[in-house]
């Protein structure tokens, strides 16, 4: 099992998302998280795996009217917010990533200081190239 944190601090309000993939695909569980209530989470969660930089797509739950923020880092790791990006903005690319390694990201959308809906998760799944001998 794969699990992820993300630490998120918007307005003074402090709450941790925790992600978790497993062969059933990425499940969510919450500590003392953000409230998901304000509105439905960004849909159909897309990368666009291009080895050194990768293109999160997204689908935008309110028409242009809230800001998201991308969040991802290696597989296995904590996740990290990586960008805030405006409203109805439905794409974000990370550069620099090294091509060997797996990276999964989810995106949130903000609907207030402490109300957010979080996508599912999707993780790339390079084939790592079997060892010669």
């Amino acid at each position: 099992m794969v699990v992820g944190v993300v630490v998120l601090a918007v307005g003074g309000t402090i709450g941790a998302v925790t992600l978790s993939r497993d062969a059933d695909g990425p499940q969510r569980s919450t500590g003392a998280a953000p409230r998901e209530t304000a509105g439905p989470p960004p849909a159909d969660l897309k990368l666009r795996d291009d080895a050194a930089t990768i293109t999160v797509t997204w689908s935008d739950p309110s028409n242009g009217s809230v800001p998201f923020m991308v969040a991802g880092g290696r597989t296995g790791r904590a996740l990290g917010v990586m960008a805030t990006v405006d409203p109805g903005q439905t794409s974000f690319t990370v550069n620099g990533l090294n091509a060997e390694v797996n990276y999964c990201f989810t995106v949130l959308a903000v609907y207030s200081t402490d109300a957010f809906a979080t996508s599912g998760q999707v993780c790339t799944d390079r084939v790592r190239p079997s060892p010669s001998g």
